[in-house]
């Protein structure tokens, strides 16, 4: 009970420092970064902020002008991704309530929370506005729904190799493995300098937390989440990454792992053994969507860089 009431005093405490924030900014309102005609005042930054820090309470440790960097990169994303959804969903709108509410469902669960009330109050106890989060949730669904309309005709996905793994793992004594996984993804326009930032990351995994790590360096959406990808089936990973997850203890982080758009660091947070599920078609549609969404990510990744080096970014 202690430990509880200590976490809320923090948290109460954190609010007010961001309270008191929020009003100076307001009396002093400025630009401070433009990305191409939209425009990151010091107040955008101020809620980002709380924002973020809301998915990933570890941000509380880090200091002041770390967190606002953080921020200002989080903003700069989003404001790119909307001025390439602009393109083609004008009124930038989505009409299929359905899918809102399981994309709002994942993301409270990823918060380790039950249902949408208990997300209300998590949210009203730190001052962030669920409309806050839902117009997030809405760029995050149109950017999935036109990554896939662009590059669905270029997943490749193996189904014969797929039902190879389903049927392989119906003789290994009927355990299935799966592994609690946070990420941290990571892109270098220059091969060269990856010795230097993969030190830099590891530094900073070391000095503030693997989540807090996730939040500044990685491209993956999970970034905001500290990293965060949750329990993964060991059949829906590949070879490479598997052979280095065994070499790992619970707690720890992988060697650094070439991936097709860049370098991946896992921590491995938990090793869960479990009865083989024995409806096979039900493991081979697991399968199949897990490899149809690691490659839309991929995807993901490769355009946003793209279209990233064609914004016109200026600090004011």
């Amino acid at each position: 009970m202690n430990k509880i009431i200590n976490n809320l005093i923090k948290i109460n405490l954190f609010i007010i420092f961001c309270f008191n924030i929020a009003l100076s900014a307001e009396s002093n309102f400025f630009i401070v970064v433009k990305v191409d005609n939209e425009i990151i005042t010091n107040v955008d930054i101020v809620e980002e902020a709380k924002y973020l820090t809301a998915l990933n309470n570890n941000l509380k440790k880090i200091n002041k002008n770390s967190l606002i960097k953080i921020a200002r990169d989080s903003l700069i994303r989003e404001k790119i991704k909307k001025n390439e959804l602009k393109k083609y969903f004008p009124s930038l709108s989505i009409k299929n309530d359905a899918l809102k509410k399981i994309y709002l469902k994942n993301f409270y669960q990823k918060l380790n929370l039950n249902s949408l009330d208990e997300f209300r109050v998590y949210l009203n106890n730190q001052n962030i506005n669920i409309s806050t989060v839902e117009e997030k949730i809405k760029t995050e669904i149109l950017w999935n729904q036109f990554i896939y309309n662009t590059y669905g005709n270029l997943l490749n996905i193996n189904v014969e190799e797929l039902k190879k793994k389903v049927d392989d793992n119906k003789y290994n004594n009927n355990k299935n493995t799966k592994y609690l996984l946070s990420e941290i993804v990571f892109s270098l326009n220059n091969k060269k300098e990856f010795e230097k930032k993969n030190r830099e990351i590891r530094e900073k995994i070391k000095t503030n937390g693997f989540k807090t790590a996730a939040n500044i360096y990685s491209i993956s959406d999970t970034g905001k989440f500290g990293g965060r990808i949750g329990l993964i089936d060991e059949k829906q990973l590949s070879k490479k990454i598997i052979e280095k997850i065994k070499l790992t203890n619970i707690g720890e982080t992988t060697e650094t792992i070439n991936i097709a758009n860049g370098y991946l660091i896992l921590k491995l947070e938990d090793i869960i053994i479990e009865e083989f599920n024995k409806d096979l078609k039900n493991e081979l549609d697991n399968l199949i969507r897990f490899e149809t969404d690691r490659q839309l990510n991929q995807f993901s990744i490769i355009h946003y860089n793209k279209i990233k080096l064609n914004s016109n970014i200026t600090n004011e």
